[in-house]
């Protein structure tokens, strides 16, 4: 059984997969390492690796219980410049989240060419890949639900406990201009950039995930996305593979 992880922000998604790493035969969400722990790591695994947004004391930690319980050393996902046909253009890759990347690797993989990925979740992230993998740039913003709260946070505008994004037509009361307006800022955002890369490359794919990915397609003027799941985890298998040949 090989044992997939990825510490998120916010939460821990984790899934089982066969040990020829070809059919996914569990899969789940954590708040946390504790509970992740006295879950998921009852049965051993013949390979585990794992990415973390989190602070390093969280790998670390990870990677000692493992070869203390286990006498197996787990497989860390690190940004590397050049990786499964992506090509980095940070001049510190280190700076890159690892999830971002990852997300790269395997929507490049799917893509065979150029793509752009748009994230949903706590953050928005949008990332965009040339034809010949190169990682052109991205945007990080916060998502929808972390623009409303910093209103809330910071003014005395108070959003109703029903209320929901759901245009990005101009809002006819303070729920409505909140909410219509994070989403319509984000809509803009991802439409110039579908102009933008339709210039360079007609046949380029687009991918959303993430809890908002749904909304965000329905409301762009563009029919030829795809919503996916398991980017991240997906792309631990090209950076951290089972075997050291298949590392490139």
């Amino acid at each position: 059984m090989i044992l997939e992880l990825d510490i998120g922000n916010t939460r821990l998604k984790w899934r089982h997969k066969s040990s020829a790493g070809e059919e996914i035969t569990a899969e789940g969400t954590c708040k946390d390492i504790e509970e992740f722990r006295a879950g998921q790591l009852k049965e051993q695994p013949s390979l585990f690796r794992f990415c973390s947004v989190r602070d390093q004391s969280i790998t670390e930690d990870l990677l000692t219980w493992s070869q203390t319980h286990w006498a197996l050393t787990p497989q860390v996902a690190n940004v590397r410049r050049e990786c499964a046909g992506v090509r980095i253009n940070y001049q510190d890759v280190s700076r890159l989240g690892v999830d971002r990347w990852l997300a790269m690797l395997e929507a490049y993989r799917r893509a065979s060419g150029p793509c752009a990925i748009i994230d949903s979740g706590t953050a928005f992230t949008l990332d965009v890949i040339a034809r010949d993998g190169l990682h052109r740039g991205g945007f990080i913003l916060p998502g929808l639900s972390m623009m409303q709260n910093s209103l809330t946070a910071n003014t005395r505008i108070r959003l109703s406990k029903e209320a929901k994004a759901e245009s990005t037509a101009l809002g006819n009361s303070t729920d409505e201009a909140v909410l219509n307006g994070s989403l319509a800022s984000l809509v803009a955002l991802i439409e110039k950039q579908i102009v933008e890369l339709a210039k360079d490359s007609a046949d380029f794919k687009l991918y959303f995930s993430g809890g908002d990915a749904a909304l965000l397609a329905e409301m762009i003027n563009f029919d030829k996305f795809q919503i996916v799941t398991g980017l991240v985890l997906d792309g631990l298998a090209l950076a951290c593979p089972q075997f050291a040949d298949d590392k490139k």
